[in-house]
Parts: C-alpha cells; sequence; structure tokens
C-alpha cells in the first residue's frame, strides 16, 4: 500500500512538473508552482526528488530516452540495407520531434548546449549509452561484413542526431517552410547517401 502510494506521489509530481516546464520552460517553473500543480507538498516532494533539479533530471532522461529509444528501434526493425536502416532512424527522429514539439522542445532542444546538461553530463552519457548499446551490437556484423562504413558510433550519432535538431529548429524558428515530416524523409535520404559513399570509398581502399 505505501509503495503504491509513493509511486502514484511520483506520478503526480513528475506529471504536473513536465506540464508546466512545457508550457514555461524548466528555467521558469519553481518548486512551489509543481506544489500547487500536483498537490504534492514540499516536503513530499524533497523525500521523493530532493530537490527540482531532481525533478528536471528525471523528467530529461525519461524524454531523451523515449525519443532515442523510437531511433533504436527503427534503425534495429529495419529490412534491408544496414544504410538505409540509419536513414530510418533519421527519420524517424524528425517525426518524434513534429509527433511532440512541445515536450521535445522544452526537454530536449532547450537543454542543447546548455550550462544544464553541462552540470549533467553524468545523465545524459548514461542515457545515450543505454540506448546506443543495442544498435552498436547489432551494427557489428555490418561492420565486420562491409556493409556499413567502419566510423565510430559517435560519427553515427552525430551524422543523424545534429541535422536533424538543427533542422527542426530552423523549422520552428520559421526560417525553414514545408512539412517536418516531408523534411525529414529528405535528410533520411541524405544521410543515407553520404554513408553509402563512405561504405564504397572504403571498399575500394
Amino acid at each position: 500500500m505505501a509503495q503504491e502510494r509513493s509511486r502514484r506521489t511520483r506520478e503526480k509530481v513528475l506529471e504536473a512538473a513536465r506540464d508546466l516546464i512545457v508550457e514555461h520552460g524548466h528555467e521558469q517553473v519553481s518548486l512551489k508552482e509543481i506544489c500547487e500543480r500536483s498537490g504534492v507538498s514540499n516536503g513530499s516532494i524533497f523525500h521523493h526528488f530532493g530537490s527540482k533539479e531532481g525533478i528536471v533530471r528525471e523528467l530529461f532522461a525519461a524524454e531523451r530516452a523515449a525519443y532515442l529509444g523510437v531511433i533504436r528501434n527503427a534503425i534495429m526493425q529495419y529490412d534491408g540495407d544496414p544504410c538505409d536502416a540509419f536513414a530510418a532512424g533519421t527519420r524517424a527522429a524528425l517525426h518524434y520531434q513534429a509527433k511532440n514539439p512541445g515536450s521535445f522542445g522544452r526537454l530536449i532542444a532547450e537543454f542543447s548546449d546548455s550550462e544544464w546538461l553541462r552540470r549533467n553530463v553524468d545523465l545524459w552519457l548514461t542515457v545515450a549509452s543505454e540506448e546506443e548499446s543495442p544498435v552498436i551490437a547489432w551494427a557489428a556484423e555490418y561492420f565486420r561484413s562491409g556493409a556499413l562504413p567502419r566510423l565510430p558510433p559517435a560519427f553515427y550519432q552525430a551524422a543523424m542526431l545534429g541535422p536533424t535538431d538543427l533542422l527542426s529548429r530552423a523549422h520552428r524558428q520559421g526560417r525553414l517552410a514545408g512539412d517536418i515530416e516531408e523534411l525529414g524523409d529528405d535528410l533520411a535520404e541524405f544521410v543515407s547517401a553520404g554513408l553509402k559513399s563512405l561504405r564504397d570509398r572504403q571498399r575500394e581502399a
């Protein structure tokens, strides 16, 4: 009974904080507002999370894991050329951003290259490692056979997520017109063609 009550309390706090952050941004949300929105006392919040920072860390980790999980599944479930699998991951990234503009913008994009992320780099590395490890294991046989160009895992992540984040930001700022999901299809083709070109060059070397 106590465990169930504790779980519900945590869920209420996280849901309230998530809604407030999506509405206003994490820097503009106070612990008092989270207490009022959730109906949970300040003391109880400190008991479960330690501080507002503890709440934000949990929300960031959950959103980032959900985002990277969608990309991971798109890559690993693709049936075909593994270079096209990473294109599928690129497409999935932009589709996720298009379907979740509020949570992605406030809980992922706003943290990119931020002082908060530099302070919490341990959390980012933990989440990234958990989601990337299955993809690295999946890709191993393709690296051995030459079906994927031999490049560091960080290169693949940067090649997929760097352009998607910048493209999405340009679209949000109104500097890039068009449907974001259609732009995702174009970017996916770009990623696939680049990987295939690198693969061909390595095969010829």
